[in-house]
This record gives C-alpha cells, structure tokens and sequence, in this order.
C-alpha cells in the first residue's frame, strides 16, 4: 500500500482490511474450541487472535489466514510491528501436574550423610505427555509469554551445573 497525497484511500482500506479480517476471525472461534493460531517458532499467540479458539482445524486455518492478513495490513503502518510465523494448531491446555520424589541411595557423602535421589515427572493433560528428569538441574524454559532465549537458558543451567548433594561435600 502506497501512500496518496491525501493518505486517505489508503487510510480507508487498511482500516476496512483491519475490520474485515477482525470480523471474520470473531465469527469463526468458538469459546473452549480444539484449535487456535500460533506462532510456529516460539508458541506466542499474537492480536488478532489471542484468547481466541476453533472448534476445527479448518477454523483456525482460515482463522490464520486472516490474521497473517491482519498483521500484514498493520504492519505497513508499523515496520516494527513483530513478525510470526502463524499456523493452525491444537490447544495447548495448561494443565500440567508436577510431582517430585527425593529418596535416599546406599551411598553416602563424604561427610558421612547418606546421599539422596531427586527425581521429577511432568504431566500433560494425555497419557502420552510426559517428561521424567533425575538428578538434573531444572530451568525456565518459557517466560510470562515467550520462550526465553538460549543465552537465558544456558546462564540458568551454568549457575546450577553442580549437583546439591556436591556443593555440601
């Protein structure tokens, strides 16, 4: 879109764009649907569609397109408006259970304790979800709402590189 003398042409059509995709993204969710739109790299879930859901696939592709559509539009009035790469996907629900098991062992420490076993399990929501860690340092992967970068994750794992029962002995 090109700039007029008068900007208002193109002011008219980016805001019936705006509108339009808009109108049709709240047409197409549903409250508690299957589906929404995310970014495929980082799982961030960007205006126009946060808070929004489908009840199918086929929902939430046009749903996409539409937003792809949207931002496209906004972006040519703000360059730095952030880029996604935006794809269907089944909703992520959090409901995510956490449990965690310290247990002695046979061994003992230097310092004549006996040495334990820290074992953690996470959850999904499906019997397929589900992620065992033992002995290992736990860090933050994602934050309030994007995935943290690698030099974030990579300080928080060199922070904590010794395990608990070593820093003791």
């Amino acid at each position: 879109m090109e700039r007029t003398e008068t900007g208002t042409a193109d002011e008219a059509d980016v805001g019936e764009t705006l509108q339009r995709t808009h109108e049709l993204i709240e047409e197409l969710s549903v409250p508690d649907g299957d589906f929404e739109v995310t970014c495929k790299d980082t799982g961030v879930v960007p205006e126009p569609v946060t808070d929004t859901s489908f009840a199918s696939y086929e929902a939430a592709d046009r749903a996409c397109e539409a937003a792809r559509q949207y931002r496209e539009t906004l972006r040519e009035l703000d360059r730095s408006l952030t880029r996604y790469d935006l794809v269907p996907s089944e909703r992520f629900t959090d409901s995510l259970e956490c449990s965690t098991v310290r247990e002695s062992t046979d061994q003992r420490r230097a310092n004549g304790l006996p040495r334990t076993r820290q074992t953690v399990t996470a959850a999904g929501d499906r019997s397929d979800e589900w992620l065992r860690i033992e002995n290992c340092p736990i860090v933050h992967l994602t934050g309030p709402e994007t995935l943290l970068d690698d030099e974030f994750v990579s300080r928080q794992l060199r922070s904590n590189v010794r395990p608990r029962d070593r820093l003791r002995e």
